[in-house]
């Protein structure tokens, strides 16, 4: 097995990506269109594992200036930024890592026919290269973001290039095993099938117009996505921020697999979701609302009921909703999905001394959200116990 490191995912062939990740809606094309909006923090690329001359894995990887004390949240916020502030070298570290800053998930193309063993065997040759590209490229860090529940079957290549696991952003995924919209309602509790009825009257002020193009509404768009991000609860720099081309010319590159829906409340542009549609699965990729407005409409659950009903239409089987507001997403349905997120320090001996400190940079564990989640279910089942 041989790793080849490509300045561009368009240097492997498309149909061979395709035959490694059919009907993936964050695939070849997506990750072109990716790397010609460009963002401007990050260097993009890719690395593929040939054999006898056959590409068997692919992916994208990318390069950035990132601050290890990302994780921290809630209170922790306003002490990393005073320890930024007064010693930026000692967070902001030049990073090389496999994944896509444009990905919740870890796109890791391996050919269908490779077995358990030859899987990890074409990682590993993908993680060697890394470090030597880290070592190239005067990295301090190697990582590899938002591994999902292959992470165990491939621990063996992590472990094998001295890698350290801790969690990443974990995504909540909604299964539809329904027939129809009123099935998938009947199968909530009582209780909730109820809440999310009432939600969704506000649908009738409501008007849904799904695009192909957002011509004259660039600004709008852009401003409304910023609005969003300034209200969550959790910063995680570079990783959240895009240009103002980025949904003009994503829907211009991606045509059909990206679902563009603009909400309006008369005539006023209220919100906007941005997904990406696949044969087996819709990636919820943005969303972006105008406040209060929003939160009179009921805009969130509204759109998310939409979603869900396009999506069992279509016979699509999974949604996958994202991170944050995991208490919301859990309501509809969904479960939280474990993202792992493994990362060596260049240095041997850096990465010997430094590795134990991981727990102290998980995203779970320092996620305010995750933490009120956590809280909630341990009272709940002390209530249980008390019964």
């Amino acid at each position: 097995m041989r790793a080849v490191v490509h300045s561009s995912i368009a240097e492997i062939p498309k149909d061979a990506w395709d035959r490694m990740l059919p009907g993936e809606p964050e695939g070849w094309v997506y990750y072109k269109a990716a790397e010609d909006v460009g963002l401007q923090s990050f260097k993009l690329g890719a690395l593929s594992v040939e054999e006898n001359g056959r590409i068997i894995a692919a992916a994208p990887i990318f390069q950035v200036q990132y601050r290890i004390d990302t994780p921290l949240q809630g209170r922790l916020r306003k002490a990393r930024q005073w320890i930024f502030e007064h010693a930026p070298r000692l967070v902001n570290l030049p990073v090389i890592g496999l994944g896509s800053p444009m990905a919740d998930n870890c796109t890791l193309a391996l050919a269908p026919e490779l077995g358990q063993e030859e899987q990890c065997a074409a990682l590993e040759a993908m993680l060697a290269k890394l470090r030597e590209l880290a070592h190239e490229f005067k990295s301090t860090l190697i990582a590899v973001k938002s591994i999902d529940s292959r992470a165990d079957a491939l621990a063996p290549a992590f472990a094998a290039q001295g890698f350290t696991r801790t969690t990443s952003v974990p995504l909540v995924m909604l299964d539809l095993p329904f027939k129809s919209y009123e099935e998938y309602l009947a199968s909530l509790p009582a209780k909730t099938r109820g809440y999310l009825k009432r939600k969704a009257r506000a649908e009738a002020k409501v008007r849904m117009e799904y695009r192909n193009s957002i011509d004259g509404l660039e600004h709008d768009v852009f401003a409304l996505f910023q609005s969003t991000l300034a209200h969550s609860k959790v910063d995680y720099g570079e990783f959240e921020q895009l240009t103002p081309e980025y949904f003009p010319r994503m829907l211009a590159a991606l045509g059909d697999t990206a679902q563009f829906a603009l909400c309006w409340h008369e005539d006023k542009l209220v919100g906007f979701q941005l997904s990406l549609v696949g044969s087996k699965r819709i990636v919820t990729k943005y969303m972006g609302m105008r406040y209060p407005e929003a939160r009179e409409l009921n805009l969130y659950f509204v759109n998310w009921l939409k979603m869900i009903d396009f999506a069992i239409n279509k016979g699509i089987r999974t949604i996958d909703m994202g991170s944050t507001t995991y208490a919301t997403k859990l309501l509809f349905g969904g479960h939280v999905s474990r993202r792992w997120l493994y990362f060596r320090f260049t240095n041997s001996i850096a990465n010997a001394l430094l590795s134990p400190l991981a727990p102290l940079l998980d995203y779970e564990r320092n996620d305010p959200e995750m933490k009120a989640l956590e809280k909630d279910r341990a009272n709940h089942a002390e209530t249980e116990v008390s019964r």
